[in-house]
């Protein structure tokens, strides 16, 4: 909550100094990553995670962030299944992803270096992408055949 008090807080700065188009495409950019979130589950497990829908949400990813709380992550929506190829470009900070197939199991976890460009790809076509930080998914025995529930 605070960081979005944060954010609404630098934006009327910038709304005081800029154009009235400039700062709604600021609150456009910015806004959904902090303000918009859900609890999913990983078997028992849940996480708070933003959702990444669209290509642009998905390009950005947790670029820029440099913490992430206890049990908070990004979930990644690839409808329809599709392999997919995650990196760590601008991200500063060691992530684990966890992929999804469409029934919800998990098919396998890879850990990510910061500021990386090598490439992690689903072995299969997934419909979910998890990240958290490094070392959760073994840190909360998460292996595969893990089921993701959605609200």
């Amino acid at each position: 909550m605070s960081s979005v008090l944060s954010l609404l807080k630098t934006a009327r700065i910038v709304f005081k100094h800029y154009s009235r188009s400039f700062c709604i495409g600021f609150l456009t950019i910015l806004l959904p990553a902090t303000a918009m979130s859900e609890t999913i589950y990983v078997d028992d497990q849940p996480v708070n995670v933003q959702v990444a829908k669209s290509e642009a949400e998905q390009q950005r990813g947790l670029q820029g962030v440099k913490h992430l709380e206890k049990n908070k992550g990004m979930l990644f929506v690839f409808h329809p299944a599709r392999q997919v190829c995650m990196w760590m470009k601008d991200v500063p900070i060691d992530l684990d992803v966890g992929f999804f197939n469409d029934k919800g199991q998990l098919i396998a976890v890879r850990h990510m270096k910061a500021q990386t460009e090598n490439t992690h790809c689903s072995p299969r076509p997934i419909a979910w992408a998890l990240e958290m930080n490094a070392g959760w998914f073994q840190e909360k025995h998460l292996a595969e055949g893990a089921k993701l529930r959605l609200n």
